[in-house]
């Protein structure tokens, strides 16, 4: 009967233990992605800055901010719950472990769906539909 309580004790105790570990492999990396000829990268994160939260961030590769930016943050940050806003600084990563997409391709990463068209991408969270429409010129939202 000692044997039995025991052996349970360690179970339990084991069971506990690896419930609080974190699961390495749960969210897949950050992936960088450069389209439009090398104009445009963009960030696409399934937990971005480690809260938990998928969002995207496309940026000029010039670092020039886009037509409608406030003066100065030259990132346009899409959240999967479709709010849209802008931030300073540059898309991390190094641009030679880049993704790069030509004119009509697709690509799914991290819950993303990326379109490229000739003149624009469309980048729309998987789940939600909520996207955004993005040029050397100006990002818009999208819904589809």
């Amino acid at each position: 009967m000692l044997r039995v309580v025991a052996a349970t004790s360690a179970a339990m105790a084991v069971m506990g233990a690896v419930s609080v570990l974190p699961l390495a492999s749960a969210t897949p990396p950050d992936r960088t992605i450069r389209v439009l000829d090398g104009q445009i990268r963009c960030l696409l994160s399934a937990d971005y800055e480690g809260r938990g939260r998928p969002a995207t961030v496309c940026g000029r590769t010039d670092g020039a901010p886009f037509q409608i930016s406030p003066k100065g943050k030259p990132l346009a940050v899409l959240l999967a719950t479709g709010e849209q806003y802008y931030i300073s600084g540059t898309v991390p990563g190094d641009p030679s472990a880049d993704l790069v997409l030509g004119p009509g391709q697709i690509s799914k990463l991290n819950g993303w769906t990326v379109k490229t068209e000739d003149l624009r991408i469309l980048v729309s969270y998987d789940i939600g539909r909520h996207g955004m429409r993005v040029n050397p010129i100006e990002v818009m939202p999208a819904w589809l």
